[in-house]
């Protein structure tokens, strides 16, 4: 015999419940964006190369202002080994250059917009004999929704 499906009742954007079942997604997540101010668009555009990282909520959050005037925000750190892409030391500044943020580490290009790996993974790294480079599972570097104010502030959804 077929056993029911537990339910949890959720509220949808529009405050009607509904039930999902266990373990399922709310459209919600999608739909609804909670942004937190992360700078300002002067601070952004006075920055060295017009990018910073900002705190917001506790995350790292580089923001890229591109030559088009469109904000950018990606994690600040690589994926691949969780380096950060603009540190502290001028050998840790990331390059962006064809809509892409380069880690400073390993040389891998991240599309600004998606996250996802343009090009070669880790470049930058050896390839070593029966073992190839380590951790070679390329993986997105995360992206976050942005958005400018009318009174100039960088918002971020994290």
């Amino acid at each position: 015999s077929l056993m029911p499906m537990p339910v949890v009742m959720m509220r949808s954007p529009t405050c009607v419940s509904r039930p999902l079942p266990v373990g399922a997604r709310s459209l919600r997540s999608h739909v609804l964006r909670a942004y937190a101010p992360a700078t300002s668009l002067s601070d952004l555009k006075a920055a060295p190369r017009q990018r910073l990282v900002a705190d917001v909520n506790g995350q790292a959050v580089l923001v890229v202002l591109w030559e088009d005037e469109s904000v950018y925000a990606v994690s600040n750190k690589c994926p691949h080994l969780n380096l950060s892409l603009v540190g502290k030391t001028e050998l840790m500044q990331a390059e962006v250059k064809d809509k892409c943020v380069i880690c400073p580490a390993h040389k891998t290009a991240f599309d600004l917009e998606t996250g996802e790996v343009k090009g070669e993974w880790c470049p930058g790294m050896p390839d070593i004999p029966f073992v190839g480079k380590i951790n070679n599972d390329a993986k997105p570097l995360a992206v976050f929704a942005s958005r400018v104010t009318d009174d100039g502030v960088v918002e971020v959804d994290v």
